[in-house]
């Protein structure tokens, strides 16, 4: 529900320039005695700020315009009445008006006025593990409209309720005539039109207003449930964002209808956006936010456990629309106690159910083959120019396994090659990192001099080392040696004979100024190459990666001789967990991830240089959904964007979504 106060002189200034202008959405006349009422709950400590209220729209005025040029479901059109608890009328597509028909079947049982709980009830049983009340709803999933054209959202009601009821018109079918609203500060024009489809009303004003057509769908559920309702009542139509629905009282029924309830939402949200110090909660700041209605202090509202630091702008502009937080009982199983309230839980959950975590922007960075994607990466991480790259072989991985961290100690990115020819993109984007040194990572068989030659020549004054060993473990030792000049506190040993467990290690390695030593796993000891290595850096402590199979208890005895008491294995059952493992291991916070296929190795190659040095968690996961364990690592981390490398054919929709396995 949302909760207001008196107006402000902003809200004052808008509604005189909508009255004065041409084409005025609203009557020219004093605005009606019956204006937004404030809340009880307004007044809980500490005081609200004066919160800009919207001008009181006029009931809708005819439109002569064309039909809906976008309508993408059948004429059912409907106006915006005054709440009841009646059906709502099922639509006669020959007229402009509604035709009642008979109600529901006999079978149906009646319906209490009460029957969406909006802020009280939990809607749904879903798991809060990953829930933050500090951080509920990214500004990106919040502020971008146009995420879902009108097609889309409709096609996302049609999935929700493929059939209504006989005798009701459902959130798919509803149409109803909107008028004209004039430019504001928060919104652009929204241009009325006879017979608007439901979707096309989300669709529209998320564009006008640039909020997500996905959170207000959300909005929608978590106030009034049209979105999944087979029998709605023309209530939930009224109220269907609860906009002006305080708890004090009945909804202003200025603002009935589901056009009005939908816009004037919208616009809420963004003026709570552009002018938060008109408002009580606001980005960064540390709070107090009631867990039920009342006052801080009371028996429900204990004034130690209140107070938030809100992390987004979405997420404090959540709290001014319903000021309440989950407590303990609502944030476990079952339906909470006397002093929960589950609003903005509700919405979290069902903006999670529907579209992945609300809180966690995601992106993707890939291009169309391995050095394409390469080259992204890199170009992500460096936007300017690097001081040194790697290029190592985009055909096979032994060589490259070492080369993520080194790459990370010297500041650069890691980028591939066909082992004959230099891709074009990759020289292009070495001639913008314009980097003072190129390390050709591995011989001539695995990168040749043609490419080595070619490399010279792109950058003035480049130097270009090769470092090859006369196996992958040489060449590892190579790499290290190279980039860890100075030492390290530590080092990671992996098996050199599969790529998983060295990727997975590359970023926690250095993000942790670490090498990854590769090691034949299958010896009994370590031999004396590599012991004499990781005596000259100095480490005080080794982390095996992987299980005994993949790394024997022979060469972790070894390891235990250099650093006795501080050698440790991180390993699970799988690929997977072994990354799980490896991650959970080296962070205790990071505000971004990285996510990458376990099944082949260049996007988690060139990912792991990235992930060093952003100091972040790479997880290597299946193709086509993210462990539960990974989701619920997010939170614990402070995880607020994840980025996805590779595209859709490595990392399907699904993981994009963070639908878990």
């Amino acid at each position: 529900m949302r909760t207001t106060a008196s107006a402000g002189v902003a809200a004052a200034a808008l509604l005189a320039s909508l009255l004065s202008g041409p084409g005025a959405a609203f009557a020219a006349s004093p605005a009606p005695a019956t204006t937004p009422a404030a809340s009880a709950t307004a007044a809980a400590e500490p005081s609200p700020a004066t919160t800009p209220e919207p001008p009181t729209p006029a009931a809708p005025a005819t439109e002569t315009a064309e039909a809906d040029a976008d309508a993408v479901d059948a004429p059912t059109p409907a106006t915006d009445t005054p709440a009841s608890d009646t059906p709502a009328p099922a639509t006669d597509a020959a007229t402009a008006e509604p035709t009642p028909e008979p109600a529901a079947e006999a079978t149906a049982e009646p319906r209490a006025s009460d029957e969406f709980p909006g802020d009280f009830s939990p809607l749904a049983s879903f798991s809060t593990q990953s829930f933050s009340a500090s951080n509920i709803v990214s500004d990106r999933h919040m502020f971008t409209g146009g995420e879902l054209s009108a097609v889309e959202v409709q096609a996302f009601l049609q999935q929700q309720v493929p059939t209504c009821r006989d005798g009701y018109t459902c959130l798919k079918d509803y149409r109803v005539t909107t008028t004209t609203i004039p430019k504001s500060d928060e919104c652009q024009t929204y241009q009325g039109r006879p017979n608007e489809s439901a979707a096309t009303i989300i669709s529209k004003v998320g564009v006008a207003c640039g909020v997500s057509e996905k959170a207000l769908l959300t909005l929608i559920q978590k106030e009034s449930q049209l979105v999944e309702d087979d029998w709605p009542v023309q209530k939930q139509y009224d109220q269907a964002t609860g906009f002006d629905c305080p708890d004090s009282g009945p909804c202003n029924p200025v603002y009935a209808g589901f056009f009005k309830q939908v816009y004037w939402a919208a616009w809420q949200l963004e003026n709570y956006r552009i002018e938060p110090d008109q408002a009580q909660y606001r980005v960064g700041q540390t709070a107090p936010v009631l867990f039920f209605p009342g006052k801080a202090g009371d028996t429900c509202n204990p004034t130690s456990a209140l107070n938030l630091t809100f992390r987004t702008a979405a997420t404090a502009a959540l709290y001014n629309y319903t000021p309440y937080q989950p407590n303990a009982a609502a944030l476990a199983p079952g339906d909470g106690d006397a002093c929960s309230s589950f609003g903005n839980l509700n919405f979290w959950g069902i903006y999670t159910d529907w579209f992945g975590y609300a809180q966690v922007d995601v992106d993707r960075v890939s291009g169309a083959d391995r050095y394409s994607g390469a080259v992204a990466i890199a170009k992500a991480a460096y936007p300017g120019t690097a001081p040194v790259v790697y290029v190592a072989s985009g055909q096979n991985y032994p060589d490259a396994l070492s080369a993520g961290p080194a790459a990370a100690a010297g500041g650069g990115p890691l980028l591939l090659t066909d082992p004959a020819s230099l891709p074009q993109s990759v020289a292009d984007a070495i001639r913008v990192l314009a980097p003072k040194r190129i390390v050709v990572v591995g011989g001539t068989n695995s990168v040749s001099d043609a490419v080595k030659t070619r490399l010279a020549g792109l950058v003035p004054g480049v130097k270009v080392d090769r470092l090859g060993g006369a196996s992958r473990y040489a060449t590892s030792l190579l790499l290290v040696k190279d980039a860890f000049k100075a030492g390290a506190s530590g080092a990671y040993l992996a098996t050199g004979a599969n790529f998983p467990d060295a990727l997975s290690a590359g970023g926690a390695a250095g993000s942790k100024s670490q090498p990854v030593v590769l090691v034949d796993g299958s010896a009994g000891s370590l031999d004396a190459s590599t012991t004499d290595a990781l005596r000259g850096l100095g480490v005080s402590s080794l982390t095996i990666v992987g299980g005994v199979n993949s790394v024997s208890t022979g060469v972790e005895n070894t390891a235990k001789a250099i650093t006795p008491g501080r050698v440790t294995r991180a390993s699970g059952a799988d690929r997977y967990a072994t990354s799980r493992a490896v991650n959970s291991a080296a962070y205790t916070s990071s505000d971004r991830a990285f996510l990458a296929t376990g099944a082949n190795f260049p996007d988690a190659l060139a990912g792991s240089a990235w992930a060093g040095a952003a100091k972040a968690p790479l997880w290597v996961v299946p193709g086509t959904c993210v462990p539960t364990e990974v989701r619920t690592s997010l939170k614990p981390l402070g995880v607020v964007n994840v980025t996805l490398l590779g595209g859709p054919n490595s990392l399907a929709p699904a993981v994009e979504s963070l639908s878990p396995c």
